[in-house]
């Protein structure tokens, strides 16, 4: 089936291209406005066809006509005009601002297009311009700080390194659903999950333990002509159940009318770790016993001050390296009024700041259109394959032992030169070799990143063909297939001789399998009639979706001989292999009824009805409607020179959610085995078989605005959610035999609002300024539990002393619980609050509270971006503003930092003192003690010297999470570029049609009050649920880079 639908895809790609290298007459031309500045995107049909093109960032076009033609030329904010070349190949058009109206049309729900001034919900769309001005071969990071109500955030700052992108906060609490919006590439639904294969209970090859990619990384950007983002649920609702946390549609570039055109980039590109933890170099590696003997066998800089003459290394700096990125495009595209194609190809080569990784992707692509009459065909195929060499970042073997190569570069004493990791005789150098038994000890970082091997290879075809029949002038018809499917492959090896557990130590090997298929087919007709001044359309249609995920573990251990790395170098007894396959299947009929009245008045309302295979019979079928309005009340102005346009908007929406797939069953899985019995066990949740869909709720109010003909815009929305009948996994007794259960409880309500203002406060003829600002906030929150159900745990993020999880009834959806000092108490037993710190007389340290206190809230209280291009003749200068404030991030590299003794933090008094004060817990007298370094003290029986007491100070203070959590603003400079166009000078010229060079920076600078890391962070990249975003913990710094990059056009 497969092989067969990839060959129809590929004959129907080149029946569609045919004909486009047909030579015909050729116009070209050039639009530009009343300064004579270019205008991009206008939009040049031939007058009574359907047959046109838009013009490239120098205003410029070319398409094939007939001499006695007419062209319509158009754009947003200015006046049409039509024009007649004549005997003329070549034209130039200028056009005069309008009273700007809203004529814009943009990409909808289902690939409808739609004119923005008729919608009732906020839509924020992106050309390929504004893309490509901070370029990165991750899409979603493209996006940060240039779309409100949109939050991104990179996973690390290594090679291959995925993103999260949440619209207006998450609305699930289960960490199955990654809260993430559904993309759709040329109208058809593209994963981007980031999905982890392996025996996690084995290789712990979870997501915090090595950089995962999110799949949307698989597309080229280069190809990418347009992005929308639509926000509400009124906006999405007819893509179905996926589409509840918002839709970002794609539209890929297709070839144009004309000559053919070849267009060539290449870009090379270093970065660098843009901060690192700092650690002290004060006192060496040691850690005191409780009668202050010193212990040397230990990576713990607890040690006594280093001598003047001692060599110190920078292990932590001297780690990481630059990278490198190698980015090459090629595309080729043209078309007649028939019939266009583009055709590209890519390749991206990164080099990580880790030595030993890298991320290599390869891309094709090719689109067709054709023309029948009135039958229009249209094919696309697509084919990417990406290699990432990764490391083990944080520890790996799960109760084995063994930690990642970012755990040991953080906690490495300054006087060990890490480099020095390997014996002559290829075993591991070992600093207490022969005194510490080998799973007690630490694995050096070089040896991780040169003698172990992590891999992973994803291979991904996607296409689709769809067809559009014209019955009538007011009826058509539109079927389409779709088709996704990858396959990623991981490989682990874990060296002889490794720092893990007794039965690693020969060695260990796991290949992991992960084939992902998806396929769609869409059948819509579209009636479109106007009754004297209404004008109204109809649309119905059907989609069916199958969704198939297959997975195989083979992993085992213990190498019969040495030297020889393969499956058949390990006893039968030792090798393990199990698999999976899970499927899905979704059918939706929906339909859409929209009338507008004297483009004053715009009403829309939609409906859908959704059957899903994974719940149960009963609960199987749920429908969801919205409406939507918009009301221009500028049509009823007289021409007014100062509000130029302007309509209020509305829309009220239910989206359904269905349950992860087998969520209704309690099945059998065969548990992990370290022996040569096998056997079957129940998996640890609890199946139900009476779930019901998640019904989210909606509704938004907003407006858009116009001034001074479209110099200066202004868009506003406020919005509230809420998802009920969450389908949640509290905890259950352990009597149960299970650990979890799926139920119906509980809500999420999201509420917030999004502005943005654009304007042109520069417009001459050599001299432009375009800006963009935008700003929103989002408030989540967790409610409406069942009775005896206590919390939410909306991740499996939990990570030092901090957990993304057991979120209590009214708690933050994003909020963070944790351990703290308990305060003192009132005579009802309640904490005071800002009351002193409780000190336990049994250690003689401050009283911690273990009960899952809340300590923080993630969300940030606002985000913002300011975006700007100035423009002066050939030269133009974009750079982009991020802006935070608010939000708390959990600094637990400087928790490790502390534990181990490498944080400055421990330098207080010089370690030779510490004081704790307070209240004791069981008299509630004052309670004040300095523990010096050069004493003993007597504390509930046990004798301990000063210098163990400053420890266990230190080990105390690490355990309350608030020392480690910060409220968190930061203004970063996203991007920087600065552009010149040579065009003008190779005007003259016929092969070369365009020619610019562009010197671009990305996060230059990153102004903060955190002292840790990049606050940009994500301990656990792709965790479901709340996630981990606002964990900073062990994870490969974030990057700065600079890049110089050629683009050419022939």
């Amino acid at each position: 089936m497969n092989k067969f639908f990839r060959t129809f895809l590929v004959i129907m790609l080149l029946h569609a291209s045919m004909g486009v290298f047909a030579q015909e007459r050729t116009i070209t031309g050039t639009v530009v406005s009343q300064d004579e500045t270019p205008i991009d995107g206008a939009s040049v049909i031939i007058k009574g066809t359907t047959s046109g093109t838009t013009t490239d960032h120098e205003g410029k076009f070319s398409i094939m006509a007939n001499p006695g033609s007419t062209l319509s030329v158009s754009a947003v904010g200015y006046v049409t005009r039509e024009v007649k070349p004549g005997n003329s190949s070549t034209v130039s058009v200028t056009l005069e601002a309008a009273n700007a109206q809203l004529q814009e049309v943009v990409v909808t729900a289902l690939g409808i297009k739609k004119e923005r001034r008729g919608l009732g919900y906020s839509v924020s769309d992106l050309n390929s311009t504004e893309l490509m001005k901070n370029k990165n071969t991750n899409v979603v990071n493209s996006l940060a700080g240039k779309v409100p109500g949109v939050n991104i955030t990179q996973f690390s700052g290594a090679a291959g390194a995925g993103a999260s992108i949440t619209i207006r906060g998450g609305n699930s609490t289960s960490d199955g659903r990654q809260n993430q919006p559904l993309f759709v590439i040329d109208g058809i639904i593209y994963d981007n999950s980031t999905s982890v294969t392996g025996n996690t209970g084995t290789d712990g090859l979870s997501r915090s333990n090595t950089t995962y990619s999110n799949r949307i990384m698989d597309i080229n950007p280069e190809d990418i002509a347009s992005l929308s983002v639509l926000k509400g649920a009124a906006a999405a609702a007819l893509y179905g159940s996926r589409a509840a946390d918002g839709v970002v549609i794609i539209t890929t570039k297709q070839g144009k009318e004309g000559k053919v055109t070849v267009n060539v980039n290449s870009k090379i590109s270093t970065s660098w770790a843009n901060k690192l933890p700092e650690a002290q170099t004060v006192f060496g590696p040691g850690s005191y016993a409780t009668n202050g003997v010193l212990n040397t066998l230990t990576y713990d800089s607890w040690g006594p001050k280093i001598p003047a003459d001692s060599t110190i290394y920078d292990n932590i700096g001297n780690f990481f390296q630059n990278g490198i990125v190698y980015d090459n495009n090629v595309n080729l595209s043209g078309g007649t009024k028939n019939g266009s194609f583009y055709l590209s190809g890519s390749n991206f080569n990164q080099t990580g700041i880790i030595p030993g990784t890298d991320y290599n992707k390869t891309t094709f692509r090719l689109n067709g259109e054709q023309k029948y009459g009135r039958l229009t065909l249209n094919a696309n195929v697509a084919y990417s394959v990406a290699n990432t060499g990764r490391t083990l970042t944080t520890s790996g073997l799960y109760g084995g032992g063994g930690n990642g190569a970012m755990g040991g570069v953080y906690s490495w004493p300054q006087t060990f030169n890490m480099k020095n990791y390997i014996n002559p005789d290829g075993t591991q150098y070992r600093k207490f070799a022969g005194t510490v038994a080998l799973e007690d000890d630490i694995n050096n970082p070089y040896w991780i990143i040169n003698e172990d091997d992590l891999t992973s290879k994803t291979n991904r075809f996607t296409g689709g063909v769809s067809g559009n029949f014209a019955v009538t002038n007011w009826w058509d018809i539109t079927g389409k297939i779709g088709y996704d499917q990858y396959t990623t492959n991981d490989y682990t090896y874990i060296a002889p001789g490794s720092a893990v557990s007794p039965m690693y130590q020969t060695g260990r090997l796991s290949k992991d399998m992960l084939a992902y298929t998806y396929i769609t087919t869409t059948v819509m007709s579209n009636f479109h009639k106007t009754f004297g001044e209404f004008d109204t359309h109809l649309m119905l249609g059907s989609t069916t979706e199958n969704t198939t995920s297959e997975g195989q573990n083979h992993w085992g251990y213990n190498f019969v001989t040495a030297g020889t790395v393969s499956f058949n170098n390990i006893a039968p007894e030792n090798k393990f292999f199990t698999d999976g396959t899970t499927r899905k299947r979704l059918v939706g009929a929906y339909g859409e009824l929209g009338v507008s009245y004297k483009d004053l008045i715009y009403l829309t309302a939609t409906g859908r009805n959704d059957w899903s295979s994974t719940l149960p019979i009963s609960n199987r079928s749920y429908f969801y409607p919205s409406l939507s309005g918009s009301f221009v009340f500028t049509q009823l102005l007289h021409s007014n020179s100062f509000l130029s346009f302007g309509k209020i908007r509305g829309s009220w929406a239910q989206v359904g959610k269905d349950a992860n797939p087998y969520a209704t069953l309690t099945y059998v899985n065969s548990p992990i085995t370290i022996t040569s019995y096998t056997g079957i066990g129940n998996q640890y949740i609890s199946g139900n078989p009476f779930l019901k869909p998640e019904i989210q709720k909606s509704w938004e109010i907003g407006g858009e605005f116009r001034f001074l003909d479209g110099r200066l815009g202004l868009d506003y929305t406020y919005y509230h959610s809420q998802t009920q009948n969450q389908i949640a996994q509290p905890r259950l007794s352990n009597a149960s035999g299970y650990i979890l259960v799926s139920i119906n409880s509980g809500s999420v309500i999201n509420k917030g609002m999004e502005i943005a203002l654009t304007g042109k406060p520069i417009a001459k003829k050599d001299f432009s300024w375009d800006a963009t600002l935008n700003f929103s906030y989002n408030v989540g929150r967790l409610g409406d539990f069942l009775p005896g159900v206590a919390y939410f745990y909306p991740t499996d993020a939990q990570f030092g002393t901090v957990k993304a999880a057991s979120i209590p009834n009214g708690g933050y959806f994003l909020g963070m619980t944790g351990v703290k000092y308990l305060r003192e108490v009132d005579k009802n037993g309640n904490e005071i609050p800002n009351g002193r710190y409780q000190v336990d007389a049994k250690t003689g340290l401050y009283k911690l509270n273990t009960t899952n206190p809340i300590v923080g809230n993630r969300e940030p209280d606002f985000i913002a971006g300011f975006s700007n291009t100035l423009r002066y003749k050939n030269l133009s200068l974009s750079f982009l503003l991020d802006i935070r404030r608010g939000g708390d991030v959990y600094n637990g590299t400087e928790y490790a930092l502390v534990i181990n003794g490498l944080s400055k933090r421990t330098l207080e008094n010089n370690r030779q003192s510490v004081t704790v004060t307070g209240v004791d817990s069981q008299t509630g007298e004052d309670f004040s003690q300095t523990y010096e370094a050069d004493k003993s003290y007597v504390i509930n029986g046990t004798t301990y010297s000063g210098t163990n007491m400053i420890q266990r100070y230190w080990s105390n203070y690490a355990s309350n999470s608030l020392n480690f959590i910060t409220s968190v603003n930061w203004l970063k400079l996203r991007s920087l570029s600065l552009t010149y166009d040579f065009s003008n000078i190779l005007k003259n010229q016929k092969i070369i049609k365009g020619l610019s060079a562009t010197i671009t920076g990305t996060n230059l600078a990153t102004w903060t009050n955190y002292k840790g890391m990049d606050p940009e962070v994500s301990a656990a990249g792709g965790t479901g649920g709340s996630g981990s975003t606002g964990i900073d913990y062990l994870g490969v710094p974030a990057t700065a880079s600079g890049a110089f990059g050629i683009n050419l056009t022939f």
